[in-house]
């Protein structure tokens, strides 16, 4: 799965879209409605590791986010019909630095981004958590599945069972990730 900027905004263009629509099909304003679509996704699909995953990235909204975009629809933007083969979250939320930032200090959002996904740190601290986002890289390297997490102007993109970190030309909002669950 190649993710191109105009890809990414083209998704990203959606997500407004259905946000300043109020397009509840897609938004979760709370962690029991965002539960009942994965489950609804994994009745569909019969992908129950693919559900933890999205569980884990979408669940986050919840577990970290206390301020919103007040220009957005609050909670997680949970689609897996926007295109074939691709689910997308999204959460107009503070982002990985902003919530890491209350246990380190982070220069840039690369450097918050690279710790969420290759070090045990939560912005829930002191709890001994800290786990979700590399239970993901883990889950999506060993099985070649793609993804694509964009916070700020920091990327993760898993592809071909690597992982790697770059700064993108645009800057999102809380956070993005798209995934796609065939093998690469």
């Amino acid at each position: 799965m190649v993710i191109t900027d105009e890809v990414v905004l083209n998704i990203i263009e959606n997500i407004e879209k259905d946000s300043h629509e109020k397009n509840m099909d897609y938004f979760c304003v709370s962690r029991d409605i965002f539960q009942a679509r994965v489950d609804t996704f994994v009745n569909r699909t019969n992908r129950y590791l693919e559900s933890a995953i999205i569980g884990e990235i979408g669940n986050n909204t919840f577990d970290h986010n206390w301020d919103f975009d007040k220009e957005h629809v609050r909670g997680t933007y949970f689609n897996y019909e926007l295109i074939n083969g691709i689910v997308v979250l999204a959460d107009f939320g503070r982002g990985i630095r902003e919530s890491l930032s209350l246990v380190k200090k982070f220069d840039n959002d690369l450097e918050a981004l690279k710790s969420a996904f290759t070090e045990e740190i939560s912005g829930r601290a002191p709890e001994q958590r800290g786990n979700g986002l590399k239970f993901v890289a883990e889950n999506m390297i060993n099985n070649k599945w793609s993804l694509y997490f964009q916070s700020g102007d920091a990327c993760c993109i898993i592809e071909n069972g690597n992982i790697s970190f770059i700064k993108s030309k645009i800057s999102v909002i809380g956070c993005l990730a798209i995934l796609s669950f065939m093998e690469c």
